[in-house]
Parts: C-alpha cells; sequence; structure tokens
C-alpha cells in the first residue's frame, strides 16, 4: 500500500474526542521522550502503552568527548549550526552554554523537525527556518544553503547518523563538521516488554527509521507478526515506505516527527 501523506494540523479540535475514545494506541518513543506524546492521546480519549524502542545514551568514549569539546571550542568559527533532533539539542547547548555563555553572534541555526525547533527555541536560541515542519529534503532546498564555498558548518547529531545533510552540503563546497553527541541503541528489554504486551492496538506510532527498525527486529525475535497488521503512524514518507518495505501493511506519513504533525495523520488513519 502507498503510504499517506497528511496535512498540516491547523486547528486541534477537529480531532474528536470520540474519534479517540476508547482506541488502543502502542507509542515506541524513548522513555524520556514519550510523556508528551502519551499524555497527549490520553487527553483525547485513547488508551496509550508506551513501550521504548530506542534508548538515548551520552558519548562516554574520551576521544569522542574530546572530538565534542574541539568542535565546541571552535563554535564562534561556525556559519551555519545544525541540530538534527531534540536530543541533539539537549545535549549540544548543554556543551555550549558550559563554554559559550553568550553565544558568538556569527552561527545561523536550523533544526530538522517542528520538535526540535521547538526545543532550540525554548533554550532561547532562534531557529532560521521558515516554519517549524522542515525536514532534512527542505532543508536542503533552502535557498542561502546551494552555493556554500568555504563555509563552515557544524552538524550536531547522534552517532552514525543519516548522511544526507552533510554529503550534499560538502558537495555545495561547505566545510562540514559532525558534533556526534550521543548514541542510540535498542533498549535490552525492548523485545519481553513487547512479547508482554497482550493487547493487539489500532495504532503503532513510531517517531524515526531507528524507531522502526528496532520495533522490527523485536516483533521478528518473538514471532509477533500479527502487529505488522496495525496502522503504523510514521514522521516522513521515507519511513513509512521503509516499514512498508519490512512488512506493515498499513503505513501513513507525518510532515514531520512534531505531536501535532503525527496526531493529524492519527487521525487520518482512523477516520
Amino acid at each position: 500500500m502507498v503510504p499517506i501523506k497528511s496535512s498540516p494540523l491547523s486547528d486541534m479540535g477537529n480531532l474528536t474526542h470520540d474519534l479517540l475514545q476508547g482506541k488502543r494506541i502502542l507509542s515506541t518513543r524513548p522513555t524520556q521522550q514519550a510523556d508528551n506524546w502519551c499524555a497527549l492521546l490520553r487527553g483525547l480519549g485513547a488508551q496509550v502503552d508506551n513501550i521504548p524502542m530506542l534508548g538515548i545514551e551520552p558519548i562516554e568514549d574520551q576521544a569522542a568527548i574530546q572530538a565534542i569539546k574541539n568542535s565546541i571550542l571552535d563554535f564562534d568559527q561556525t556559519d551555519v549550526a545544525i541540530f538534527v533532533s531534540q536530543n541533539a539539542v539537549r545535549y549540544g547547548v548543554d556543551w555550549l552554554e558550559d563554554y559559550w555563555p553568550q553565544l558568538p553572534q556569527g552561527p545561523r541555526f536550523l533544526a530538522i523537525g517542528a520538535a526540535t525547533a521547538s526545543a532550540l527555541e525554548k533554550r532561547g536560541i532562534p531557529c532560521e527556518q521558515s516554519g517549524n515542519t522542515m525536514n532534512s529534503e527542505e532543508l536542503l532546498r533552502l535557498p542561502w544553503l546551494q552555493q556554500l564555498d568555504g563555509k563552515r558548518v557544524l552538524i550536531f547529531r547522534g552517532s552514525g547518523g543519516r548522511p544526507l545533510i552533510g554529503d550534499t552540503l560538502s558537495d555545495r563546497g561547505a566545510r562540514v563538521t559532525y558534533c556526534e553527541l550521543y548514541r542510540r541503541v535498542l533498549p535490552p528489554e525492548a523485545a519481553t516488554s513487547l512479547a508482554e504486551y497482550k493487547f493487539q492496538p489500532d495504532i503503532i506510532s513510531v517517531h524515526s527509521g531507528e524507531t522502526l527498525d528496532n520495533l522490527v527486529t523485536c516483533i521478528r525475535q518473538i514471532n509477533r507478526n500479527t502487529l505488522f497488521e496495525t496502522a503504523l503512524i510514521c514522521p516522513s514518507i521515507r519511513v513509512a515506505n521503509r516499514a512498508n518495505e519490512l512488512g506493515f501493511a498499513r503505513c501513513y506519513s507525518a510532515l514531520n516527527a512534531g505531536d501535532n504533525a503525527m496526531l493529524e495523520t492519527l487521525r487520518k488513519a482512523l477516520g
């Protein structure tokens, strides 16, 4: 089935309480990021369970920590700073605040996704983009990022993240450096928790491609293939297409991983 692309959420009132009343939704977000999403769904009448399929751990290797420190100390030479996730904001801004009580005036700040932009702005850093729904592909279409001869770009991300932005900007002449702040892991209890989950949910939500991969790994490990029949809410067309390839029959793609966009797509899946 071809994934369905949703439209932005324009009026929360359009999502009626009756639509979610009694529906069971399985969330797969990391523990530290699940509260708002689950509370939003419960507030609309859903029964929500969260089984984290992604864990976030700070970098601990001393060589990697020194690389982070070097990037932060040189931050005043950065022209463009890109944050790819809320975790990149969480760890990256902590580092910046330790070494730069007052941020340099030079860097222009960009964020991938509404939630990341919001997290950045809550830390007092204005995000330079049109709207808060930008994904990687949309960021790369920004006119002022088309020619970057010699410009320094610092990308705050987890280790081994998606290379699209860095590779593309390098091809456009930028000098790209990655500031890799954390690593993503499959929680050791994930498969057991999923095996002990006795329900067949109406909806499963995943907020990243790696979360999806981990979920599929656990489903196959415990032979719970009926979960592939559940409607799956994804944060992008790319992730929805990947879900289709991995065996999910009903995949729905949001504009981004923000709560509003994911909620609007969930509404479409139930409607």
